[in-house]
């Protein structure tokens, strides 16, 4: 005999408690809250369907799987970024800043750069974009840790937050080719530095305790400069601050790109 009152494999009736309301918007919202709190581990769909009050099956309506949950997460974190990029080159058009360069193939890299109106600089486009992409990350240290890790899952996202750099140096002239690599190289400096502050969890940290012991057993000439620096710093407490040294990395770089292609 066939039970006409529920169908074969699943489940009738009003839906359970929460899974109403549930959709992926919440669930990414329940997911950020664990990793932020609580770190990467303790993010599994079934601590996930608990916060929410639902069925684990119920959240793979929204999103298939737990690769899913981390992309929609990246996506989460960077779109208030993406959308600052798009406001701002809606706005940068409007303005008639942007102004088209004809590259030959041949172009030299001290070729001129391209006239700009409204007074805007690409060096403050460029840092600005750094530290908007940096602050997304650091934002969500946890997270941070799993965008950089598997970045292939997020590629959409990530493709979307490099627009800024890329009309950044598009403006200050360079080629394509010069454009990719230096945007590449940004990026990768970028993603290690966060690497490193969210393994630290600090704005500021104090270097290991025993750098100064282990410098002073070095034997006497085998690292004079380590040593006599270390020993300088040292005296004023040896720590490093995130900020400054983030600072001090973007700048070197954004005028190494001036001095390379005579900008």
């Amino acid at each position: 005999m066939v039970n006409v009152g529920k169908p074969a494999g699943g489940r009738s009736g009003r839906p359970r408690a929460g899974e109403e309301r549930l959709s992926r918007q919440t669930i990414l919202d329940a997911a950020l809250r664990i990793v932020d709190d609580e770190g990467l581990e303790a993010m599994t769909m079934r601590r996930l369907a608990a916060t929410l009050g639902v069925n684990p099956m119920s959240i793979y309506h929204h999103l298939p799987n737990k690769a899913a949950v981390f992309a929609g997460l990246a996506e989460l974190v960077f779109a208030d970024l993406n959308n600052t990029s798009r406001a701002e080159a809606t706005t940068s058009r409007k303005a008639g800043r942007e102004v088209p360069v004809r590259r030959s193939a041949g172009r030299s890299p001290g070729a001129s750069t391209p006239t700009r109106s409204g007074g805007d600089r690409w060096q403050d486009e460029l840092m600005n974009a750094a530290h908007a992409y940096r602050n997304a990350l650091r934002a969500h240290p946890n997270l941070a840790l799993q965008v950089l890790a598997d970045a292939a899952a997020v590629s959409e996202v990530v493709v979307l937050t490099v627009e800024p750099f890329y009309r950044a140096l598009d403006r200050a002239g360079l080629t394509p080719r010069q454009i990719f690599e230096a945007v590449n190289t940004l990026i990768d400096f970028i993603h290690g530095f966060s690497l490193g502050e969210a393994s630290v969890r600090a704005d500021t940290f104090e270097l290991a305790p025993d750098l100064l012991e282990r410098v002073s057993k070095l034997q006497p000439g085998q690292a004079p400069t380590l040593t006599r620096i270390v020993e300088e710093l040292g005296a004023d407490g040896l720590h490093y601050e995130f900020d400054d040294g983030f600072e001090t990395g973007l700048s070197l770089f954004v005028a190494g790109i001036g001095a390379r292609f005579g900008r």
